[in-house]
């Protein structure tokens, strides 16, 4: 856990607004694989049929697009962006490794744009979601409801949580 805190530290310390609007893009660029793969179903299933001999891949494929659609959702607004990217990595390295390299010279577009994609969601990984991000607002307002601004007002419990005053974190 302390690891995790450091990196976290670390990660908002060297973090700055571009890397937030990367971050978005990154996400966008996620999105719309997903919805290419669900548009045309029938390329994903063919690769899946010959590389890896898959002869009924459609759900594969649909899982495939979905966890593209929901995990590119996931990183654009910033909530759960390492286990977001730490989904996406096997997929990206997988197509790179077997789909892209096999494209030949007409498919260097879509291999460099593989290649980038997932060195992002590794820098992405590494940083976490930034500043800019729907976990860094959660995270921060929980803290600032529960710290100097509501103390004079605080009473403690509610209907649905009694007040518990050893588990009382305000003092």
């Amino acid at each position: 856990m302390k690891a995790i805190e450091k990196l976290e530290s670390w990660s908002d310390q060297y973090q700055s607004g571009w890397m937030d609007a990367l971050r978005v893009i990154l996400g966008l660029l996620l999105i719309i694989k997903g919805f290419m793969f669900i548009a045309d179903t029938t390329l994903l299933v063919r690769v899946l049929n010959d590389l890896f001999g898959i002869t009924d891949g459609i759900i594969l494929a649909h899982i495939i697009a979905t966890l593209h659609l929901l995990t590119g959702f996931l990183i654009a607004i910033g909530l759960a962006t390492r286990v977001s990217c730490l989904i996406d990595i096997p997929l990206l390295v997988i197509a790179i490794l077997f789909v892209n390299s096999n494209l030949g010279n007409t498919g260097i577009g879509e291999l460099i744009f593989s290649v980038a994609v997932l060195l992002l969601l590794i820098l992405f990984f590494v940083m976490g979601s930034g500043k800019g991000s729907a976990y860094y607002y959660l995270v921060n307002s929980k803290r600032s409801r529960l710290t100097d601004e509501s103390k004079a007002d605080y009473k403690g419990g509610s209907v649905a949580a009694p007040l518990d005053k050893e588990a009382n974190i305000i003092q």
